[in-house]
């Protein structure tokens, strides 16, 4: 019985384009080989970077919630005989984590037994249970209820989505929002910062994968409203710049705007922000002639 309702969820889930419940990642996954621009990372990539103003064949496959283990193991996917560009988002807090183990590629549960690189990821990383192996059925727990509705109720169009989700401000989120900075007290720097491992080694990864593969990496931080500790960025920056990857560190992009119309929260710009930040992305990528021609 488990089989069966595995194989009918998996008929299912091939038909479902919409949604984070996986419906993004299967539009994702069914473009990827006609793409020249693909923005991959977190939320802070999903919202601020509105790809199809810089190029026609762009995806954003930014995801809520994500890490490096997740934007790597997607980038594994993408064609090796392509010239592509890649335009990654990373929080530099995140790679000083000693808990993280890359347990965000269980975001690829349901597609373990149909996609080589993704279960090579949850192989290596561990982050797969022994049940999973015997029940299949586990592999659609937390995403079941999400991959129904949008299988019956699409809310948007599949044909024509890219990716980018902008984030609407109103006067009242400002309000709110300015609230807090006023009563937000200045963060201290952690000491002592040391490279999460599995962080470092995605990293090794990441810059052979596109290395080896006509890959244009680039690797960016999306601006702050307010960044207390700089620790953290003059290390990634000084590692990346060691490992030869090219590094954009927006961090403070805004500082000579205050205005608060460009922001949603702390880390997240408003659409008003984004279109301002999507621009500068666009210029500085024709400058240093990063997209394929």
């Amino acid at each position: 019985m488990d089989k069966i309702v595995y194989y009918g969820m998996s008929e299912i889930n091939k038909e479902v384009f919409t949604g984070k419940s996986g419906g993004k990642i299967n539009h994702f996954l069914r473009e990827k080989d006609n793409l020249n621009f693909i923005v991959f990372g977190s939320s802070r990539a999903n919202h601020h970077v509105d790809t199809k103003t810089i190029e026609n064949k762009s995806f954003n496959i930014g995801m809520d919630g994500s890490n490096l283990a997740h934007s790597v193991t997607l980038v594994k996917t993408l064609p090796l005989d392509k010239k592509q560009t890649v335009l990654l988002h990373i929080s530099p807090k995140h790679a000083f984590k000693k808990e993280y183990k890359g347990e965000d590629v269980e975001a690829f549960a349901k597609l373990y037994h149909t996609n080589k690189v993704m279960k090579e990821e949850i192989d290596k990383l561990n982050q797969r249970s022994v049940l999973n192996n015997f029940y299949w059925c586990l592999d659609y727990n937390n995403s079941i209820l999400g991959l129904l509705k949008n299988y019956f109720f699409p809310n948007y169009n599949a044909d024509k989505y890219y990716g980018y989700d902008p984030l609407k401000v109103s006067p009242e989120n400002r309000a709110t929002f300015k609230k807090i900075l006023d009563k937000k007290e200045k963060e201290t720097c952690p000491k002592n910062l040391k490279i999460n491992s599995v962080y470092e080694q995605y990293l090794v990864e990441l810059k052979n994968f596109c290395d080896q593969n006509h890959k244009r990496l680039v690797m960016y931080t999306s601006p702050v409203f307010r960044d207390d500790c700089k620790d953290d960025d003059l290390i990634i920056s000084a590692l990346l710049e060691e490992m030869g990857i090219n590094y954009w560190n927006y961090t403070d992009f805004f500082e000579g705007d205050s205005s608060l119309q460009n922001w949603k929260d702390n880390t997240h710009l408003s659409e008003v922000g984004a279109v301002k930040f999507t621009r500068e992305i666009k210029n500085r990528l024709i400058k240093n002639k990063l997209l394929p021609k």
